[in-house]
C-alpha cells in the first residue's frame, strides 16, 4: 500500500535573521530623520525670511510648526492647521484664477462695450426724445383737434340723422295722405259709378217698357238720317276720309309711264295735260281705305262712273271694298284740271284732286264765301287771286327746337299755334302763278292773316302780287292754326292750308256739291 503524501516543509526565517532587518531599518530611519533635521536646520532660516513666499511649499505645510515664530500665541498645531488653510485657500483662487480669468476678462470687456453701447442708447433715446417732444405736443394739438371736429361732426351727423327720419316720416305721412286721398277718389268714383249704374238700369228699364211705342219713331229717324247722308255725303266723315291715296297708287305721267304718287313731283305733267299744281302728305287715316280695281283710296275721294256718267263716292262704287291695310302716310294731289290719272290692274281710273272745284273765278268767289261764313265773317269784296302759299323761308316756333325753316317741318312735328302747341298732319308743296314779297318772305294774298292775341276777323294781304311763279309750302295742323315769322309785320297768326280747320271741311261737302256735279 501506498503511504499518503506528506506536505513540504517550510522554512522560516530564523529570528537572528528578523532581529538584523529590524536593526538596519532603525538606524536608517534614525539618520534620515538626523539628515533631515540637518537640512531643516541650514533652511530654516531662509524659511522663515522668505515666509510669505515659501509657505505654501509642500514640504513646508507639512513641517509648518517647526518654523512657528517664538511670539505667536497659537500653539504648533493651530498654527500648522491655519497655515494649512490659508495655502488651500490661495492655491484654490489660483487655480481658480487660471481657469475663469479669461472668461471674466472677456466678460469685464464685454460688459466695458455694453457700458458704450448703454451710453449711446442713452444718448440717442435723449436725442429722439428732444426731436419727439415737439413733434408729439404738435402732434396732441391736431388729436384734440381732431376729436373736436369729430365730436362736431357726430353731433352735425346726429342732427342730419333726425332730420332725415323726420323727412322720412313726412314722406311716409304724405303717403298715407296719398293712400288716402286715392282712397276717397275712388271711393267717390265707385259711389258716382253706382249711381250712374242705377241711372242707366232704370233709363234700360224704361227703354224697354217705352220700346215698342217709340219703334215707329226709331225707323222714321233711320229713314231720315240715311237720307241726308245721301244728300250731304262726307258731313259725317274723318279727316282721314279725305281724298287721299296709299303711296303705293300709281299716276300716269304725259308720257304714258306710270309713277308712284310718292315720287311725283310738283310741275309733273300727268297723261291728259294737267300739271301737278301741289303734292300733299298727311298722316295715316282714321277711317279705313277702300281697294278699288287695286288702287287703295279713302271712301269720301271722288271717282268717275262711265256708267252714270257723273263723280261718285269710293266707298260707292259696286267695285269697291275696305282694305286692311293701316299705312302711316297718305298722298294726294292738287292738278291744274281738278282730276288725277291713276292706273289701276285693269283699267285705268279718274280721281278728283284735293280741291275738285274747277279753277275758275266762279268757284273761287264761291269758295271764298264758305270760307268767310265758317270763320263767322263778312264776304270779302274781292276774292284771292292765288291759293294760300308761304315761301320755306319762313319760320316756324318747332317745339324744343325754336324758330326753324318752315321748309324742315314734318308730318308729326309740334310747333306753336295761336296759344298752345299743335301737331302738323300734313305739309303741303305748291305752285303759285304769283305772290306778294321777297324770295325768302313770300306769301300769296290767299294766306289768311291775323296779328297774335288780336280781336280783329281774319283777313288776306291788301298787297298786290306779282306775277312770278314759284313754289312754296303749306301746313295742314290739328288746331288749324299756326305761327310764322320772317314778314316785315313781325310774328303773326295764318290759317293752316285747309282754310277752316280740318275738322271742319265735312260742312264744305254739301256747299261744294253743285260745283262737283259738273263733268
Amino acid at each position: 500500500m501506498e503511504s499518503a503524501p506528506t506536505a513540504p516543509t517550510v522554512q522560516l526565517p530564523s529570528s537572528k535573521w528578523t532581529q538584523t532587518v529590524f536593526l538596519f531599518l532603525t538606524i536608517s530611519i534614525l539618520f534620515f530623520l538626523g539628515f533631515a533635521m540637518m537640512i531643516g536646520q541650514s533652511s530654516a532660516a531662509d524659511i522663515i525670511a522668505h515666509w510669505d513666499d515659501r509657505r505654501c511649499d509642500l514640504d513646508v505645510m507639512l513641517s509648518a510648526f517647526y518654523y512657528k515664530p517664538d511670539d505667536d500665541p497659537r500653539s504648533a498645531t493651530e498654527f500648522t492647521t491655519d497655515n494649512y488653510k490659508f495655502c488651500v485657500g490661495s492655491k484654490t483662487e489660483t487655480y481658480l484664477k487660471g481657469i475663469f480669468g479669461s472668461l471674466f476678462e472677456v466678460l469685464e470687456k464685454q460688459m466695458g462695450a455694453a457700458d458704450i453701447m448703454t451710453k449711446v442708447m442713452t444718448s440717442l433715446r435723449q436725442s429722439l426724445a428732444n426731436i419727439y417732444g415737439p413733434f408729439a405736443k404738435m402732434m396732441n394739438n391736431f388729436f384734440n383737434k381732431f376729436q373736436q371736429m369729430g365730436a362736431l361732426g357726430s353731433r352735425i351727423f346726429q342732427h342730419l340723422y333726425m332730420a332725415m327720419k323726420k323727412a322720412t316720416g313726412i314722406a311716409i305721412a304724405s303717403i298715407y295722405i296719398g293712400l288716402s286721398l286715392q282712397t276717397t277718389i275712388l271711393n267717390t268714383i265707385d259711389f258716382i259709378i253706382n249711381v250712374i249704374m242705377i241711372v242707366l238700369y232704370i233709363m234700360i228699364a224704361l227703354s224697354v217698357i217705352f220700346f215698342f211705342p217709340i219703334l215707329p219713331v226709331m225707323a222714321m229717324v233711320y229713314l231720315a238720317v240715311n237720307g241726308i247722308e245721301k244728300l250731304a255725303p262726307g258731313r259725317t266723315g274723318a279727316m282721314g276720309q279725305i281724298f287721299c291715296f296709299d303711296k303705293s297708287t300709281s299716276v300716269i305721267l304725259q308720257s304714258g309711264v306710270a309713277q308712284t304718287i310718292n315720287e311725283i313731283k310738283v310741275g309733273d305733267i300727268l297723261r291728259d295735260g294737267q300739271t301737278v299744281e301741289a303734292v300733299v302728305q298727311l298722316m295715316g287715316p282714321l277711317s279705313p281705305l277702300y281697294v278699288i280695281d287695286g288702287v287703295e283710296v279713302s271712301g269720301d275721294h271722288r271717282i268717275w262712273s262711265p256708267l252714270t256718267k257723273q263723280w261718285i263716292f269710293v266707298k260707292y262704287h259696286p267695285n269697291a271694298y275696305k282694305s286692311l291695310k293701316n299705312p302711316d302716310y297718305l298722298w294726294t294731289l292738287i292738278t291744274s284740271n281738278r282730276e288725277i290719272p291713276v292706273q289701276g290692274q285693269h283699267t285705268n281710273l279718274r280721281f278728283a284732286d284735293w280741291e275738285e272745284i274747277p279753277d275758275t273765278d266762279e268757284n273761287a268767289k264761291l269758295w271764298d264765301r264758305i270760307v268767310t261764313d265758317l270763320l263767322g265773317q263778312a264776304p270779302n269784296a274781292k276774292p284771292p287771286m292765288n291759293a294760300p302759299v308761304l315761301s320755306g323761308g319762313l319760320f316756324v316756333k318747332k317745339f324744343q327746337s325754336g324758330w326753324v325753316p318752315i321748309s324742315m317741318i314734318q308730318q308729326g312735328d309740334w310747333i306753336m299755334g295761336e296759344k298752345r302747341w299743335t301737331k302738323v298732319i300734313g305739309v303741303c308743296i305748291r305752285q303759285s302763278v304769283g305772290g306778294i314779297g321777297q324770295k325768302e318772305s313770300r306769301i300769296t294774298d290767299g294766306v289768311w292773316i291775323k296779328e297774335i292775341n288780336s280781336l280783329k276777323e281774319w283777313y288776306h294781304s291788301s298787297k298786290a302780287s306779282d306775277q312770278h311763279p314759284w313754289v312754296g309750302y303749306q301746313l295742314l295742323t290739328d288746331e288749324g292754326i299756326f305761327q310764322i315769322r320772317g314778314l316785315s309785320s313781325g310774328d303773326i297768326l295764318v290759317r293752316d292750308f285747309t282754310e277752316v280747320g280740318w275738322w271742319r271741311l265735312p260742312e264744305t261737302y254739301t256747299r261744294v256739291e253743285k260745283g262737283m256735279s259738273k263733268a
